[in-house]
């Protein structure tokens, strides 16, 4: 994946009348390992994820009120093989996928934060599945009554340090 990429996918989100930012370049991005990426990320940012790319993959990044998070939800996004969930203030620690995952544990430490960081990574798909994998995953949180922050109106950004998962 690509800055070409990126751009299409911005195009085909106005196209079909999707909120969307310009093309930005963010700082202050972590990778995997919690080290700071020295370089400037491009990525755009829809009412419902930041969108960017790192290291050859395409990463969307949604942001849910961890009160909001439930079962259901859960268990429609736990065999997805790209998915990875972190906490908002404590984000080096991966809280999902582990080894010995205990979804009580995991219940109790996403209550201690306001908000849960979901993260899908794509690498090796064409711009128009990647488009219907947005249109997917935010169905998936919409049937599920869960609250994603419109990173649009909300200045989350400006008060978080963003990790972006390396493979």
């Amino acid at each position: 994946m690509n800055i070409k990429n990126l751009n299409q996918l911005h195009k085909l989100l106005i196209e079909n009348k999707k909120s969307v930012s310009e093309l930005e370049y963010t700082k202050n991005n972590y990778d995997h390992f919690g080290d700071l990426i020295k370089e400037d990320l491009p990525t755009i940012t829809t009412d419902f994820c930041e969108i960017g790319i790192y290291d050859g993959e395409i990463y969307f990044v949604f942001i849910l009120d961890s009160k909001t998070f439930n079962l259901k939800l859960f268990d429609q996004l736990k065999n997805k093989s790209n998915v990875k969930m972190y906490g908002f203030v404590d984000f080096n620690k991966t809280l999902y996928p582990v080894v010995n995952f205990d979804y009580d544990n995991f219940v109790k430490l996403i209550q201690q934060d306001e908000y849960l960081q979901v993260q899908f990574d794509f690498k090796n798909i064409s711009v128009s599945d990647l488009f219907k994998k947005y249109l997917g995953l935010v169905n998936i949180f919409e049937n599920n009554k869960v609250i994603v922050v419109n990173q649009l109106k909300v200045g989350l950004v400006k008060n978080k340090k963003k990790d972006l998962k390396k493979k």
